[in-house]
């Protein structure tokens, strides 16, 4: 059978290619061999991916992967709620480590208590939230209610970094897995990097741990957030690496200290562009996000960015959607080189 080895570091973010493009046999089970993860695929992938994880292909006996009950048919068989209402259990959720965030019908709401006790059994949970309406404030607090569990705080592994955070008090966006994966796929050897907008270390972590950056200033104006940024630097063991900054960014001191400037917001990260440009060093890179209507991509980041560089220049070394942000609405990053004004 054909398959890939990988390094563990890169596996992650191997067998999401795999699977966008198809490749990924998802009817045998992937092999943990400590240092390395062989993944099983239907045919050899293009030598451009596997240069790109550093994979080889190998011939290699992998396990059939063993079908389980799917878990929304177990919650609808468990759930303590009248039969005409089962079909109305939702089939998606967030999971982060062991608590979970979904949405009901208000149809359930007499029986929410029924439900998270049903999810938390059938999904193996300590808690279940329900988002009740959406993300708000400066510091991106979500708006949930606690179906089922009392402690929230939950310990999330994506891409072998630990995030320690509180989903009832903490986003974390699922859309952006892809940039925080690429993120750890960034050479970035003796930089010096600001992190303008760290949270508990989206991007900050994954450029700590999987590459060898000077210094990562991580800049958080939350406490909370900023708390549990202190926790998981200290949780991936990169103390010596990232730097966390507790207040608004814009009283960050120093001119021209960066070599690489991280803006990962949405919806006013424009009004941050004289701090970013303040920061970064003549030559040096800034990777903007913005929420941007799809008409307006990429003329609005662009301009913005340009705009912000009075007497100098920009050079786009990439633009890319991340993600759907609302119906007409894309978030978008854009990653420029700086040349400032002589």
């Amino acid at each position: 059978m054909f398959g890939v080895r990988v390094r563990r570091e890169a596996a992650e973010s191997l067998r999401l290619e795999l699977t966008k493009s198809g490749l990924l046999d998802k009817a045998h089970a992937i092999v943990d061999e400590g240092g390395d993860v062989l993944i099983p695929v239907l045919s050899r992938p293009p030598c451009a991916l596997l240069e790109k994880s550093g994979a080889i292909v190998v011939d290699h006996g992998f396990p059939i992967r063993k079908h389980h009950e799917d878990p929304i048919e177990e919650v609808r068989r468990i759930a303590d709620v009248p039969d005409d209402l089962r079909r109305e259990l939702p089939s998606k959720w967030e999971r982060f480590g062991d608590v979970v965030v979904l949405k009901l019908d208000n149809k359930l709401e007499p029986y929410e208590h029924e439900v998270g006790r049903a999810y938390s059994a059938a999904l193996g949970l300590k808690a279940v939230l329900k988002g009740t309406g959406g993300i708000s404030g400066d510091c991106r607090r979500p708006s949930v209610k606690v179906l089922f569990g009392g402690d929230t705080v939950t310990t999330h592994i994506e891409n072998g970094i630990m995030y320690r955070f509180d989903p009832a008090r903490i986003m974390f966006s699922s859309g952006n897995e892809e940039e925080r994966i690429r993120m750890a796929g960034l050479g970035c050897t003796g930089e010096t990097i600001v992190d303008m907008f760290a949270g508990i270390g989206y991007f900050s972590l994954p450029l700590a741990v999987y590459q060898r950056p000077g210094k990562v200033i991580a800049c958080e104006i939350s406490p909370v957030a900023h708390g549990y940024l202190v926790e998981n630097i200290a949780l991936n063991g990169v103390e010596g690496v990232v730097e966390p900054f507790l207040g608004d960014n814009r009283s960050l001191p120093g001119e021209s200290i960066a070599d690489r400037v991280i803006m990962g917001y949405v919806k006013t990260t424009h009004e941050f562009l004289p701090t970013a440009m303040r920061l970064v060093k003549d030559g040096g890179v800034v990777h903007y996000h913005e929420t941007c209507p799809n008409d307006l991509v990429p003329e609005r980041p662009l301009k913005r960015i340009e705009a912000s560089v009075t007497g100098g220049s920009v050079s786009v070394l990439r633009i890319k959607e991340i993600k759907s942000y609302a119906p007409g609405v894309a978030h978008v990053v854009v990653d420029a080189r700086i040349k400032k004004p002589a």
